[in-house]
Formats: structure tokens, sequence, C-alpha cells
């Protein structure tokens, strides 16, 4: 009798669908976030560094949520804006913020936040849960200032504004001072954040936060390379430093003249013409391995002196004899004659007018001829004259 009803018992266990027996599996969608409990000082914001990852092979359409203690106030962030739906590529993951700001008169303790995810299939994810221990301050606080984005590129003459957040963590009001360290010939000027007026410094209340727009404006003559700043906020005996760099992007440009300016030039088949070109490195990195040719008629020579620059630094000037050859052949009459200078991506050219006159030994001859002809006029008129 045992050993039918364990007969059975196998017989009912095999009928059963094999999901039963495995795990439960692994979700497709997850909210995670590596720091899910943070500890601050009491009245300061939190922030969270929260990620999406999509292990399915579809698009994820999401809504976000946050419930918690309704005097504090939740907000998701992504690049400066606040989000409520995100959208996650098929196998890739998305990251951003969420930022929790406490009321005024938050006393210490732990505070419990929960974090819901939705598809728009009304799939709801896990719950993420996050904790935030309020903690008392210690001494008379501090002051925080920070940026986000201290690194930045750009090309010369731009103006550049980094956005700092200030936090006197003091209990008392106190007034901020600014200033700043600059490579030579850069501008820097602090504002309010979303205001026009320049300032050096501003008072803020006890526990207070303000948002400071530093504009750094980079002049417009500038070699290529990263230059360092370092801002400082002040309060009493509160110093803070903030180290920038900004990566000023090299564009080559360079201006081809001649030294007096003029674009036009005289010569005969034996008497050449000689110029003086002047290059002028006007960009913003330096002008490398600079090559000259020319564009001239048949028969004509134009060369230069030197005929290729190694190197030419940003504001760098360098003189170049041109000296241009008619031909043997060439008619009297204006002929053309284009003069280039090419470095990198970089070229410019110049069109100089060449006037071909007769040649000087052509000169020399008529005058012989003449003078010939004078003295037998006079020659003959002398000896007639005795008759």
């Amino acid at each position: 009798m045992k050993r039918w009803l364990v007969f059975l018992l196998v017989g009912l266990l095999a009928l059963l669908p094999t999901s039963a027996w495995a795990q439960s599996p692994a979700p497709s969608v997850v909210l995670w976030t590596a720091y899910p409990t943070v500890v601050q000082d009491k009245g300061q914001s939190v922030t969270f560094d929260l990620e999406l990852s999509n292990k399915t092979t579809t698009w994820q359409d999401i809504d976000l949520k946050v419930e918690g203690p309704a005097d504090w106030e939740a907000t998701f962030r992504k690049s400066g804006y606040i989000v409520r739906r995100v959208m996650v590529e098929p196998e890739k993951s998305l990251s951003f913020d969420l930022q929790l700001k406490p009321p005024e008169n938050v006393s210490a303790g732990e505070y419990i936040f929960t974090v819901k995810a939705t598809t728009q299939e009304r799939v709801a994810l896990k719950d993420l849960r996050l904790v935030v221990v309020m903690k008392e301050k210690t001494g008379k606080g501090g002051l925080k200032f920070t940026t986000d984005y201290p690194n930045v590129r750009g090309q010369p003459g731009t103006s550049f504004t980094f956005r700092f957040d200030l936090v006197n963590q003091a209990e008392q009001e106190r007034t901020v001072n600014f200033e700043a360290t600059t490579p030579k010939d850069w501008e820097v000027v602090f504002k309010p954040g979303y205001e026009s007026r320049q300032i050096s410094s501003l008072p803020l209340k006890g526990n207070a936060s303000q948002t400071i727009n530093v504009d750094i404006t980079a002049p417009s003559r500038i070699e290529a390379g990263d230059y360092k700043f370092v801002v400082r906020a002040i309060a009493e005996n509160d110093r803070v430093e903030v180290p920038l760099v900004i990566t000023i992007v090299g564009k080559p440009s360079f201006s081809l003249n001649t030294a007096t300016g003029q674009l036009n030039t005289r010569v005969s088949v034996d008497a050449p013409a000689k110029m003086t070109l002047v290059l002028r490195n006007t960009g913003s990195a330096p002008l490398q391995n600079v090559s000259f040719y020319s564009y001239k008629p048949d028969g004509w020579e134009v060369t230069f002196e030197p005929d290729k620059l190694d190197t030419l630094p940003v504001g760098g000037t360098k003189e170049v004899n041109l000296t241009i050859k008619a031909s043997q052949r060439a008619l009297a009459g204006d002929y053309m004659v284009t003069v280039t200078a090419s470095g990198g991506q970089a070229s410019e050219s110049r069109e100089i007018r060449v006037t071909v006159e007769t040649p000087t030994t052509w000169g020399v001859a008529a005058i012989g001829a003449i003078a010939v002809v004078v003295l037998g006029l006079a020659f003959v008129f002398a000896r007639f004259s005795r008759r």
C-alpha cells in the first residue's frame, strides 16, 4: 500500500510544469542605485544617482513617481530638466537623478522614500526603497561651492558660463565674496543665477543656497590648448577653491598681403620685379608646413624666398621675398600672377597685376640710333654751309 502511494506521488510531481521547479525569472527592467541609504546634515538636500536597466529587446516607456514624507520636495532630473517619464533603449541603461529637498524645519532622523516605476502597459517594476538620514550639524557649518561641469571646450572669443551651487551651511547669515585667478587677458564675471548684474559678493542667510553663474570670456586671439582657472568663494574663515579648465580648440587661419598693400608692379624682359609678401597668423593654432606656389603665364618665373615655413606661431608674421621674371617673348601689356600660401586646412591667395614694359636694352639702342641720326644731320649741315 505504501509503495503504491509513493508511485502515485511521483507521478503527480511529474505532471507539474517545469516552471514550477525553476526559480522566478530575473526582472527584465530594473530600477536601482548603488547607494540607497545616505547621511546628510540636517536641512541639506540629497541627490540619488538612479539607473534604469532595460534587458529586453524593445523600447521601454517608464512613468516615475516618488512616495515619501509630504513636506519634502522630490524631483527627477536629467541634464538640468525635470523628468517625469523616461524612454530606455533595448538592452541599454539610462541614468538620471532624484533630488530630495527637505523642509526648512526638518528634524534629525530617518526618512524613507519609495521610487515607483510603471511601464505604459501598467506593469509595475520592483519598488526602490531609499533612506535619508538627517543628522545634527557639528560646529558652525561651512561653505559649499560646487559645479557639475568644471571642464569645457570652445573657440577663441567664446564666453563660457559655469553654473555653481553656493550653500551657506552656517546657522547665521554671512557675506560671501568671490574672486578668481585667471590667465592673462581672460575676463571673469560673477552673476547671481538668472540675473545679468555683476557682483563681487552677496549676503546669504544661514542654511540657504544660491545659484551663481561664473562667465569666463576667452581672448579673440589665443593659441589652442588647456587653460586653468581657480574661482573662490570666501566667507569669514571659510574658503572654497574650485579649479576649472577651458580647452581652446585651435582653428588655423592667416592673411597674405604685400608689405606696401599694393597688388601691382612693373617688369621688363631683362629686369624682373621684386616684392615683399607678409604672411600673418590670424588663427588660434600655430601654422605648420606652410608652402608657397603661383599661377603665372607660360614662360614666366616666380620664386619665393623662403619657399616654405615649418611653423608660424599665433599672431606671428613672416616676410617672404617674391621675384617675378617675365618671359623673353612677353609683349608689352598687363598680365596677372596669382600667389598662394597654403598650410594645413587654411590657404590664402592674392592676384598681382604685372605690367610688362619695353626692355631697357631697346631704349639704349633707340637712344644710340637717335644720336647717330643727329650727328649725321649735323655733319650734313656743316658740310653744305661751307659752300
